[in-house]
């Protein structure tokens, strides 16, 4: 009795359908991968918007604030030089007046000191409303020795001062954050042109074609995960 041998048939794989499974594997990874960029791209712009409109807030509360230091370091400055302008006149009558009384004419010296005592009431009254002389910081530690006004002026524009920081990181953080934005648009651009060739070898029936296409598809998705990464990290 013979004994037939049967060999089991290999089935080869068309060579149309060859390659068709790295072109779904490298669709299905584009897919996610752009998804994740999408993700990216609208967290980057949420994070822009909000950094935009914190810069804007802090611009105009800055403006504010400026105006609101400008208004006060005019009144005190301006209190201040009328007080200088008192004392002076003040001075200058008294010494009027002294001469006037070597001359010995005794009523025009005592109408001088009379004007001089009304200059010296104006300074006195002056100084009742003027930070530079009524604030601790400031005030003169003695009759001769002028108000600290360079720490007036520092202190005055101190809170503009760091609102103007605040408006400018939230501007860096807009700009930052906005340039991240678009380059995830460019990531998304770059790899709507792997789908365009995964598409295109998923169409050919040539094997040779479908693995360039292929290929050539693996390369964009490379380059779109390097721009990605680059702006990740920036």
């Amino acid at each position: 009795m013979s004994e037939i041998m049967e060999t089991p048939v290999v089935q080869e794989e068309p060579a149309s359908d060859k390659y068709k499974t790295l072109i779904v594997i490298l669709t299905v990874f584009t897919t996610v991968l752009a998804a994740v960029l999408a993700a990216l791209q609208a967290d980057a712009s949420i994070r822009a918007d909000i950094a935009n409109r914190d810069s804007q807030y802090l611009a105009i509360q800055a403006s504010g604030e400026l105006h609101r230091s400008g208004l006060e370091a005019n009144y005190e400055f301006t209190v201040f030089g009328d007080y200088l302008k008192n004392l002076q006149e003040s001075t200058i009558l008294q010494l009027t007046a002294l001469e006037q009384e070597q001359k010995g004419d005794d009523d025009a010296a005592k109408a001088s000191n009379e004007l001089a005592a009304i200059a010296q009431a104006r300074a006195d009254a002056g100084i009742k409303f003027s930070a530079l002389f009524t604030d601790p910081r400031y005030a003169p530690a003695g009759d001769d020795i002028m108000p600290n006004a360079e720490q007036f002026i520092i202190d005055v524009n101190a809170d503009s001062n760091e609102i103007v920081a605040k408006q400018n990181e939230a501007a860096d953080a807009y700009q930052r954050w906005n340039r991240k934005a678009d380059s995830y648009v460019t990531a998304l651009t770059i790899l709507a042109v792997a789908f365009f060739l995964f598409g295109l070898a998923q169409a050919v029936k040539n094997a040779r074609m479908r693995l360039a296409f292929a290929v050539f598809g693996t390369f964009v998705i490379l380059f779109s995960l390097l721009v990605s990464i680059l702006t990740v990290i920036s």
